[in-house]
């Protein structure tokens, strides 16, 4: 969805092991809010799902299932500001995604590789629109790591928060990374970073 300039837009509230479709639409139903889009399978963009309501005069409330890293998210667009900080609060506190730690400690405490893959991605998708050091250092962690699935899943995670603090990282990977898919993969989001 293109930003109004004015508007304000949450962070990506990723939600735990909740969000089959019927749960989801049932939720926009109880809310009592017009669909403005109900989508699947937009490929391009890597979404599985994308559904988006008006839950307010100016404030829209986004869902989608992302296909890389699985996660089913929240985003809330609109104006004014105070508006959307309490929609997502109630979010925050009705339906429990994770928080900002949660996503890091998940990385730190990763047991075994597949679940080191899911928690950088989902650390990616759920960082905070503006530079954080402390998701910055995990995620740059993984795109230095030995196996190359974990660098896959540090490689995609820069494509969700899109800090320019990635860009030597991924430059470096699309020059020198061993395995030619990596190196196609960074050249293919810094191409969406200059977009």
């Amino acid at each position: 969805m293109p930003e109004n300039p004015e508007s304000y837009t949450s962070r990506r509230l990723i939600l735990k092991d909740w969000g089959s479709e019927e749960e989801v639409m049932q939720f926009g139903a109880e809310g009592n809010w017009e669909v403005l889009e109900d989508d699947s399978f937009d490929i391009p963009e890597g979404i599985v799902r994308n559904v988006m309501w008006r839950v307010a005069p100016g404030i829209v409330l986004q869902y989608a299932v992302d296909s890389r890293s699985r996660c089913s998210v929240f985003v809330i667009i609109g104006s004014p500001e105070d508006s959307v900080q309490r929609l997502q609060e109630s979010i925050e506190r009705n339906l429990q995604p994770w928080t900002l730690k949660e996503l890091n400690t998940a990385v730190d405490r990763a047991e075994g590789r597949e679940d080191l893959y899911r928690a950088v991605l989902r650390a990616g998708v759920g960082a905070p629109r503006e530079f954080d050091r402390k998701f910055f250092k995990r995620i740059k962690k993984s795109i230095l790591d030995s196996d190359a699935r974990i660098r896959s899943a540090g490689i995609w995670a820069t494509a969700y928060s899109r800090w320019p603090e990635f860009v030597p990282l991924l430059t470096d990977v699309s020059q020198q990374d061993p395995v030619e898919s990596l190196r196609r993969d960074a050249r293919i989001i810094l191409d969406h970073y200059a977009e």
